[in-house]
């Protein structure tokens, strides 16, 4: 049976979450299962009274084009390693995707721990958004110039850190988290846990830049463009890292810009989520996009592109341009660089 637990059962997670996640630490696991399961959803399915799997939906705030939205963050995918490769996984995803349609989410998100799993997701639908740069080795980080102030981030900081970190990401990213106070004060516990550091840049005691630092690298670096060349740390090409998957079409696509004018038709397929199948009619103009389903005969001569779910998803997010779809995000415009 597929349900989601109550909030004083979540805890009954544990055992299954430790079996499947052996590398986290105690004190992460604690931290993660006693604060940051407050407010999320956690996901079973069960078998005779048994958790045999299990996922958590994280809610995230993320501007999505201009538009803050709640967006979920799929985390802790597990399965008792006597059930696995039976199917409990997939039905869960079908039914958790379709809760989220329903529900009229835009889109959710997950990042693969590795490509087995990758290859998993992208079976139910989820393609690659955004890649990660890797740290540079040290002897080729450049140190600041005297008139920039290197330092490690305290609690006092944290508003004024937020206001630069919104500031910049809103401007140039499409989507991407709000970087607001307490998205900095729950990074600040992680980092307790974890052992990392905040390190921001100052200059004329203003803040130009952060480092987001755990397990010896960069998690997260956004710079001012004034030392952006000069001060990056990190590699300028990345790996693949975040996967996301449209859930609910038109709820997304009328949050998000486009760029030109004109008319598509896409004959769509989404193994999991019924109701986004078939023919629709794509219309941009004037920085707005609409789609709707089309009905037998009102095709208008257009010729037809045939995507499945997971090919539209990298479009949209700018990671894979198909051509004669509207530009919606810019190359490298999605920036969720996302931890837990």
């Amino acid at each position: 049976m597929i349900r989601y637990l109550e909030e004083q059962e979540k805890q009954n997670i544990r055992e299954l979450y430790e079996q499947c996640f052996p590398e986290d630490t105690k004190a992460y696991t604690d931290y993660f299962l006693n604060q940051r399961l407050k407010n999320s959803y956690v996901a079973v399915n069960e078998e005779k009274g048994q958790i045999i799997s299990g996922l958590h939906l994280i809610p995230k705030n993320v501007i999505v084009g201009k538009i803050k939205s709640r967006i979920l963050y799929i985390y802790g995918v597990c399965t008792d390693i006597v059930y696995r490769n039976k199917g409990y996984m997939k039905n869960m995803f079908a039914q958790v995707l379709d809760d989220m349609y329903q529900d009229k989410e835009p889109f959710t998100y997950i990042i693969p721990s590795n490509e087995v799993n990758a290859d998993i997701y992208r079976s139910l639908g989820f393609s690659f958004v955004m890649d990660k740069q890797e740290t540079k080795p040290e002897v080729h980080r450049r140190k600041p110039i005297h008139t920039l102030i290197s330092r490690k981030a305290e609690k006092s900081d944290l508003v004024r850190l937020s206001i630069f970190a919104q500031t910049y990401t809103e401007k140039y990213y499409d989507v991407t988290l709000c970087r607001d106070v307490d998205y900095f004060r729950k990074m600040m516990e992680l980092i307790e846990v974890e052992g990392g550091f905040i390190e921001i840049y100052i200059e004329n005691k203003v803040i130009v830049g952060y480092r987001i630092w755990l397990d010896d690298e960069v998690l997260e670096e956004v710079l001012d463009e004034s030392i952006q060349s000069t001060m990056s740390w990190l590699e300028p090409k990345g790996k693949p890292y975040v996967m996301a998957r449209i859930v609910n079409l038109k709820n997304l696509v009328r949050r998000m810009n486009v760029y030109g004018s004109g008319e598509a038709l896409i004959n769509l397929s989404d193994s999991m989520i019924q109701e986004n199948n078939g023919l629709h009619k794509v219309s941009f103009e004037k920085g707005i996009m609409t789609i709707d389903k089309v009905k037998d005969g009102e095709q208008n001569n257009l010729p037809v592109i045939d995507l499945t779910i997971g090919e539209l998803t990298s479009h949209i997010f700018g990671y894979k341009i198909i051509e004669g779809l509207p530009k919606i995000c810019s190359e490298n415009g999605f920036y969720i660089n996302d931890y837990v």
